[in-house]
C-alpha cells in the first residue's frame, strides 16, 4: 500500500531536482534577530547552501528591523526566507513585509520543537535542532514552489480586498436598508382609533427589510373611519417606494370651501379612480402597478361602504355565521386609464369582523394536499377560526398559525392585515382597542 506514495515522493523529488537544475542564481534572504543567537543560526544556515540541492542559491542577510523599515528595498528577486532568532514582534511584522511580498518563509526560534506550519498562512517553523537535510529541504521546497506560493498570495491579497469591499458595501446597503425601514414605518399609523362602536387591529409583516404591502386607519370624521390597504407589485425597496407613493397619492378627503361643513369625502370607487390615474401617469413599468381596497365606515348607521381595484376579496365574517367575501368589480391599478371601481355597501352587525389582506396569504399556508407553497386558499379556514375570537386574540391566533409554518422566517410574500370587529353597543365601552 505505500508503493504508491514512494512512487509519488520520488517524482517530486525528481521533479524539483529537474528544475533546481535549470533555475538562474536564487537568492534566499536570513532576516536576523539582531542578537548573539540569530547570528550563530544565521552561521549554520550559511552552511546549508553547500547542499547540492542548493548549490545555485546564495544567501543575504538582513536584520529584521532593516526588513520592517524598508520591505521593498531588501526583496528584490528574493525567492524565500528564513526568520532567524527573531521576537514575536519582529516575526509578526517581518512576515507580513514578506507575505505582502509573495515570498514563503520559515522560521527558526529558540525554544521551538514543532516542524511543520505555523499559525500564519504562508509561514512554516523549523526548529533551531533540525537536521540539516530535513532543513534544507524545507528549503529547497520553498524555492521551487515560490512563484506558485506567490501567484497564490497575490490571488489570496486580492481576494482579501475584494471581500472587503463587498463587505463594505454590504454593510452601507444594510444601513441605507434599516434606514428604509425607518422611513417605511413612518407612512403607518402608529395608533389605531378607538372606541366608538368598532374596534381596529392590524397585521404587518413585509417579507424583507421593507415591502410591497401599506395600509392604513383613520378617523376621517366624528361619523366616519375609513380603512385602506394596497399591495404595490414586487417585492423590496421599490415596492415599498411605491407604497409610499399610493398612501400619498390617495384622496379620502377634499376641502369644499363654503359648502356644508367645508370638506367633503371622498366615496371608495371615486378615490381608487383618483389613485389608478396617479398611477399610470407615473409611467414606471411594472413599478407602478398594485391593488388596493378601501372601505369607509359610517359608525351611527354601521354600514360600510367599499371598493376594490384588483385586491383579494375582503371576508366579512357574519357572527350569526358565514362569511361574505365582497369583491366589487375594479381592476389592478395603474392599467386602465377610465376604470370604473364599483362599490359594494353592506349593513354591519355586532361581533360581525371584517378581514381586508393582502395577497402574500395565498401562499401562507400549504395545500391540504401538502404540496409546498402553491398558490390556495387556506387562509380561509385559518380566518373562519377567528370567529369567535375576542379582537386581540384573533390576531394572536393568527400570527401563531403563521408562526407555525415552515419557512415562516423566509416567507415568500409580504403579509398584511387589517381586522375590523363590529362592536356590540352595550360592551363597546369596555372592549378594548388592539394597537397599531
Amino acid at each position: 500500500m505505500i508503493f504508491p506514495e514512494v512512487q509519488r515522493i520520488t517524482h517530486l523529488f525528481r521533479w524539483t531536482r529537474k528544475r533546481l537544475s535549470h533555475m538562474a542564481t536564487d537568492t534566499f534572504l536570513w532576516v536576523l534577530g539582531g542578537d548573539a543567537a540569530s547570528e550563530a543560526l544565521a552561521a549554520r544556515s550559511d552552511d546549508l547552501l553547500a547542499t547540492p540541492a542548493l548549490a545555485t542559491t546564495v544567501a543575504r542577510r538582513v536584520t529584521a528591523d532593516d526588513l520592517i523599515a524598508a520591505p521593498q528595498a531588501h526583496l528584490s528577486g528574493v525567492c524565500a526566507a528564513w526568520l532567524l532568532g527573531v521576537n514575536d514582534d519582529q516575526q509578526y511584522e517581518a512576515f507580513a513585509a514578506l507575505r505582502e511580498a509573495g515570498v514563503p518563509a520559515m522560521v527558526s526560534r529558540t525554544g521551538q520543537d514543532t516542524l511543520g506550519p505555523s499559525d500564519d498562512e504562508g509561514l512554516v517553523n523549523c526548529p533551531a535542532d533540525t537536521p540539516d537535510p530535513v532543513a534544507a529541504a524545507v528549503l529547497t521546497t520553498l524555492m521551487t514552489q515560490s512563484p506558485v506560493l506567490g501567484a497564490c498570495a497575490a490571488e489570496s491579497r486580492a481576494l482579501t480586498a475584494t471581500t472587503r469591499g463587498m463587505a463594505g458595501q454590504f454593510d452601507k446597503i444594510d444601513e441605507e436598508l434599516r434606514m428604509a425601514v425607518k422611513i417605511q414605518r413612518e407612512f403607518l399609523p402608529k395608533t389605531l382609533p378607538q372606541g366608538d362602536g368598532f374596534d381596529f387591529g392590524t397585521l404587518w409583516r413585509p417579507a424583507g427589510y421593507v415591502g410591497g404591502d401599506i395600509y392604513d386607519v383613520i378617523q376621517l370624521d366624528d361619523d366616519h373611519f375609513g380603512v385602506f390597504i394596497a399591495d404595490a407589485v414586487g417585492h423590496g425597496v421599490p415596492a415599498a417606494l411605491m407604497t409610499i407613493f399610493i398612501k400619498q397619492a390617495t384622496p379620502l378627503r377634499e376641502i369644499t370651501p363654503g359648502v356644508g361643513p367645508g370638506y367633503r369625502l371622498v366615496p371608495p370607487g371615486e378615490a381608487l379612480a383618483a389613485l389608478n390615474m396617479a398611477m399610470i401617469e407615473q409611467d414606471a413599468g411594472a413599478a407602478s402597478l398594485g391593488t388596493a381596497a378601501y372601505g369607509v365606515i359610517n359608525r351611527h348607521t354601521r354600514t360600510l361602504r367599499y371598493a376594490s381595484a384588483g385586491h383579494p376579496a375582503a371576508a366579512l365574517l357574519r357572527q350569526t355565521g358565514g362569511t361574505e367575501w365582497l369583491d366589487p368589480e375594479g381592476a389592478m391599478l395603474g392599467v386602465f386609464p377610465d376604470e370604473v371601481f364599483s362599490e359594494a355597501v353592506v349593513s354591519l352587525q355586532p361581533h360581525d369582523r371584517l378581514l381586508m389582506y393582502s395577497d402574500g396569504f395565498e401562499v401562507a399556508f400549504p395545500n391540504s394536499e401538502g404540496k409546498g407553497r402553491l398558490a390556495n386558499e387556506h387562509y380561509a379556514q385559518e380566518f373562519e377560526s377567528m370567529r369567535g375570537l375576542s379582537p386581540d386574540d384573533a390576531l394572536a391566533f393568527l400570527q401563531g398559525r403563521l408562526d407555525l409554518q415552515a419557512g415562516s422566517l423566509n416567507q415568500r410574500d409580504d403579509l398584511t392585515v387589517v381586522l375590523t370587529t363590529c362592536l356590540d353597543p352595550a360592551d363597546a365601552a369596555s372592549e378594548p382597542a388592539c394597537a397599531a
